[in-house]
C-alpha cells in the first residue's frame, strides 16, 4: 500500500466515524454526545434543534474529511472540495452551539470572577501557543523560501526551480490559516459574555473563513507545484 493510499483510508476512516455521530445526531435529536459545557445553557426546547444542527455540521465535516486525500486515480480538486466541506461542517456545528448555548463554551449560570480570569488566561494562551506553531514556520518558509518543512512526499515532484514559489504560497497560507485559528479560539474562549454578542459571532465566523481560506491556499499550493497532495 502506497503513502497516497493509506492517506486515503486514514481520512476515511475518520470521516465515517465523523460523519455516523452526526447522523445519531440527527436521528435521536439527543446533543448529550457534546461536551457538557457546549450545552450547560441550552434551555430543554432547544436541546433537539442543538443536536440535529450539530449532526448535520458533522455530517458534512465527515464526508470532507473523507474528501481530503483522494485516491491516485481520483482529480486532486476534490482535496479543495473536502477542505471547503470540512471548514463549512465545523462552523456549522460551532454555530451551533453558539447560537443555542448562548457561546461555545459556558458553565452554566454566570461565570464567577476566578473562572471568568481563568477562562481568558486559557483562551490568551492557545491563541499564543497556535500562532507560534503556524505564523512563525510560515513566516519562515517565506522569508527562506525553504518549504522543507513540509512533508517529503509533498515535495516529490515539484521543480527545484519552483520550490521559493511553494514555500511562499505554503508559508502565506500557513499564516492565514495560524491566525483564523488562534482568533477563533481566542474569541470563544476569552469572550465571558453571556450570551455572546452578535459582534463576536460575526468575527467568530469570519476567523473560520480565515481557517478555511488558509487551508484551501496551502494544500492548493502543493497540489499546483507537487502535481498531487501525496506525490
Amino acid at each position: 500500500m502506497d503513502e497516497q493510499m493509506g492517506g486515503f483510508i486514514t481520512c476515511m476512516l475518520c470521516g465515517l466515524i465523523v460523519g455516523a455521530t452526526g447522523v445519531y445526531m440527527l436521528v435521536s435529536g439527543n446533543p448529550r454526545i457534546l461536551h457538557g459545557y457546549h450545552y450547560a445553557s441550552v434551555p430543554p426546547a432547544k436541546m433537539v434543534p442543538l443536536a440535529r444542527w450539530s449532526g448535520a455540521g458533522l455530517l458534512v465535516a465527515g464526508v470532507g474529511c473523507a474528501l481530503l486525500m483522494p485516491p491516485a486515480d481520483m482529480p486532486d480538486w476534490m482535496s479543495v472540495i473536502g477542505i471547503a466541506l470540512l471548514i463549512a461542517g465545523i462552523g456549522i456545528s460551532l454555530g451551533a452551539i453558539v447560537h443555542f448555548n448562548g457561546s461555545l463554551v459556558t458553565m452554566g449560570g454566570s461565570m464567577q470572577g476566578t473562572s471568568r480570569a481563568f477562562m481568558i488566561g486559557l483562551g490568551a494562551l492557545a491563541a499564543v501557543v497556535v500562532c507560534a506553531a503556524t505564523v512563525v514556520p510560515g513566516a519562515l518558509m517565506i522569508a527562506s523560501g525553504d518549504p522543507s518543512m513540509l512533508h517529503g512526499y509533498h515535495l516529490v515532484n515539484v521543480d527545484p526551480d519552483d520550490l521559493p514559489a511553494l514555500a511562499a504560497w505554503v508559508g502565506a497560507g500557513t499564516i492565514v490559516f495560524g491566525v483564523g485559528l488562534a482568533s477563533s479560539i481566542g474569541l470563544a474562549m476569552c469572550c465571558t459574555r453571556r450570551p455572546m454578542p452578535r459582534i463576536v459571532k460575526i468575527l467568530l465566523v469570519a476567523a473560520l473563513v480565515l481557517c478555511g481560506i488558509g487551508l484551501v491556499v496551502m494544500l492548493g499550493g502543493i497540489i499546483h507545484f507537487n502535481g498531487s497532495l501525496m506525490g
